[in-house]
């Protein structure tokens, strides 16, 4: 159970995350991005595939879930959203800073809600 609750909080973050990076990194980076709707379900989809190949991978080596993970999320941003490499860069950091800080804060609420009890 935890780990599915791990994979949908962990998703969920990274769908935010990408909302909020990939607007600011077409600005910069000058890539196509189709209309909203399309995007929303592609980048779920991208958040989910990128989240279950971490988890799977994560007990074996967290350095190649890593590795493996950047690699899928990074193959769908190019597929879907004709991202160069700069513009795959760009969404890479911007979205991994974005995605601790959203994790940091989700934690921080969980942990006062918990102490709270």
């Amino acid at each position: 159970m935890e780990y599915v609750i791990i994979f949908v909080l962990g998703s969920v973050i990274s769908w935010i995350s990408l909302m909020i990076v990939i607007p600011i990194a077409q600005k910069w980076a000058e890539f196509s991005m189709p209309p909203w709707p399309e995007t929303m379900w592609k980048l779920a989809v991208v958040s989910a595939c990128g989240n279950a190949v971490a988890m799977c991978l994560d007990p074996i080596n967290g350095f190649l879930s890593w590795i493996v993970g950047a690699v899928v999320f990074w193959t769908f941003m190019v597929k879907w959203f004709d991202v160069d490499f700069f513009g795959a860069i760009v969404i890479v950091i911007i979205s991994w800073v974005l995605r601790v800080v959203l994790g940091g804060v989700l934690i921080g609420i969980l942990m006062s809600a918990f102490a709270a009890m």
